[in-house]
């Protein structure tokens, strides 16, 4: 919609016009004068805005083609299109990132994944008490066995954190991820960088901790992201089938990094043990 059109050949006669003062081409109070008109929206009368040349007599260059309801109606309607327009952008966004964080296994089926909210909920009676779990130092770390909904019960608390705003940055990987990743980072002299990009993610999750044995140099980067991470605040999410004996030896965890890992663990997150829904 136009509010004022350019009008070169339209003549009209502005109030005052005749009286010899070209002062009186301009309205007392600097307000636009008005001529009669019919709204090219409602085609209703109404009293147009109507901008005089200055060069000109009587020669108006731009005139008000809609009434002033119906201007004001158009520009509430362009505004709610660019705020729908944002808001879009946004969501399409948010669920771009998350489809970068979530494997398409882990998403609910209305986030385009398999994941059955539904079902989850009733086969995992712990699932409400894991996605309250509020973002801050204190970690979460979620024992059982397999086939318990670790994993999934996990995404959906990260969903909730993901869609919170200002958005925190968030990494997930699984275990064997993480060890690759170390191992890739050390041969490519990109250790530091992959190191404090995990140390400074505001959410760090590590999925089937102690699913495969760790070399030495893996070990040694975990327990010194653990400490990193727990000495700033900042939250660790794991998920894992073994208890904290079980885990040091299946990891292949030395004495002297073992033991101060466990109790870090356990002074930094809580523990939440999954069992299945009996029936």
């Amino acid at each position: 919609m136009t509010t004022l059109q350019d009008n070169k050949n339209a003549t009209l006669t502005p109030p005052g016009a005749g009286n010899g003062h070209p002062e009186s081409l301009t309205h007392p109070e600097n307000q636009p004068d008005r001529v009669p008109a019919i709204c090219g929206t409602c085609r209703s009368p109404f009293q147009a805005a109507v901008c005089w040349s200055p060069f000109e007599h009587g020669k108006a260059i731009a005139r008000q083609l809609h009434c002033d309801p119906c201007t004001a109606a158009e520009s509430m309607r362009r505004q709610r299109e660019a705020q729908d327009a944002r808001r879009e952008r946004a969501e399409r966004e948010m669920q771009y990132a998350w489809e970068r964080i979530c494997p398409v296994e882990y998403r609910a089926t209305d986030e385009g994944g398999q994941t059955s909210v539904a079902r989850l909920d009733a086969d995992q009676p712990a699932l409400d008490d894991i996605t309250r779990h509020p973002l801050g130092p204190l970690g979460l770390i979620l024992r059982g066995d397999t086939g318990t909904g670790k994993t999934r019960c996990m995404y959906r608390l990260l969903r909730a954190y993901h869609i919170q705003t200002p958005r925190p940055k968030i990494v997930a990987m699984t275990a064997g991820q993480f060890d690759r990743e170390a191992r890739d980072a050390a041969g490519t002299f990109t250790l530091s960088a992959w190191f404090s990009r995990l140390a400074s993610a505001d959410v760090l999750f590590i999925d089937d901790l102690g699913k495969g044995k760790w070399t030495e140099a893996t070990s040694a980067q975990f327990w010194e992201l653990v400490d990193d991470r727990t000495r700033n605040g900042r939250p660790l999410f794991i998920t894992t089938n073994t208890s904290g004996e079980n885990l040091v030896r299946t990891l292949g965890l030395q004495r002297d990094i073992a033991e101060p890992l466990l109790r870090r663990l356990r002074e930094h997150c809580r523990a939440i043990i999954c069992k299945q829904a009996v029936d």
